[in-house]
């Protein structure tokens, strides 16, 4: 059952393991800045990996990602965890990953996830199915929101998505707003919307814009905040994350290149990393550091070690400062990450 909102309407108030680990990481202490000498350090980091059919998590500590010890966290549906036959051959990786603590939910953790044709909540680190579904459309990006609800974006589809997983293991009501090549979602506890990437298929534009969920937790509504709209500098908007010590920021990226985006004065400016194009997935740990995957394949030259699988993933992750210089990688031989998350439960 869906139904498609078109209107403006008023904003929605925000409700306020690894087989090695016990707990979760927390949300953080007190920031410090990216020491040179020690250049990978800060949360874990979790990587979709086309290759292994996982949602790996690392230690960017460990100086050998090929290594037991580096290898924190590794997940796949399997009926143990409470997942059917049909989403367990839908896996192939993973499209997105992101965790939360939610206070409604007795301040525990989950985590939100996508593939291709597979959306879903779990308990976190334990891996035990809250919520799934196969749905159609290629979905990219999944957020779980404060009322334990679950946006997602599908590219494919066109639409951005609420479904109401608030209600049940296997509620199926959702809400669906229309947009082109929808490839990111990312809630906003300040300004108590949702960040979306995509293409206004009235005009063709290219766009970075913020939804309000309205309704109730049972029946959410969508509606564009269009006071946010922003058309991208590139064509072809992909990530949107957060931009960790500073609400008033975002990352986002494009095929054309990767920005810094300004919620105040609604202006990009080029990230700090050189304007790198095709980047799928970067952030920023709470030190600064700055971490991001980009497809081997438009990389020139193509690394000796590269993704063979496919031309929209990688086998490395780049690690620069916050100023932007390169400090160097993290190499998995014959894994392909299309999207890396920072490990940590805040929004933004």
């Amino acid at each position: 059952m869906k139904k498609i909102i078109i209107g403006l309407l008023v904003v929605l108030t925000a409700c306020t393991k690894n087989p090695g680990a016990n707990t979760a990481p927390g949300p953080g202490t007190n920031p410090q800045p990216v020491d040179s000498a020690k250049p990978y350090q800060g949360n874990l980091l979790a990587l979709t990996n086309d290759a292994s059919k996982q949602i790996e998590i690392y230690d960017p500590s460990a100086t050998d990602w090929n290594t037991a010890e580096a290898k924190k966290w590794r997940w796949s549906p399997t009926t143990t965890l409470g997942f059917t036959t049909d989403e367990i051959n839908k896996f192939g990786g993973g499209t997105d990953f992101k965790v939360r603590k939610m206070s409604i939910w007795q301040n525990n953790t989950f985590a939100a996830i996508t593939d291709n044709s597979f959306a879903a909540i779990i308990a976190w680190p334990s891996g035990q199915r809250v919520w799934s579904k196969v749905i159609s459309g290629n979905l990219h990006s999944a957020e779980l929101l404060p009322n334990g609800n679950l946006a997602v974006a599908a590219s494919d589809g066109n639409w951005i998505r609420v479904y109401a997983t608030s209600q049940g293991a296997n509620a199926n009501y959702y809400t669906e707003f229309t947009l082109g090549a929808a490839h990111a979602v990312l809630w906003d506890p300040q300004l108590n919307c949702l960040w979306v990437t995509g293409q206004d298929m009235s005009n063709n534009a290219h766009i970075l814009t913020a939804l309000a969920i309205t309704g109730t937790d049972a029946l959410p509504e969508l509606a564009e905040l269009k006071q946010y709209r922003a058309v991208l500098p590139t064509p072809w908007g992909h990530e949107v994350s957060a931009y960790y010590n500073n609400t008033n920021l975002l990352w986002v990226t494009s095929n054309g290149g990767e920005y810094v985006f300004n919620k105040t004065t609604k202006s990009f400016s080029v990230s700090p990393t050189n304007n790198l194009t095709f980047v799928k997935g970067i952030g920023n740990q709470p030190s600064g550091q700055i971490v991001l995957v980009r497809p081997d394949a438009n990389k020139n030259p193509r690394p000796a070690a590269y993704c063979s699988l496919n031309n929209w993933s990688t086998s490395t992750v780049d690690f620069y400062t916050s100023g932007g210089q390169l400090q160097g990688s993290r190499l998995v031989n014959g894994a392909c990450f299309y999207k890396v998350k920072i490990v940590y439960d805040n929004y933004q």
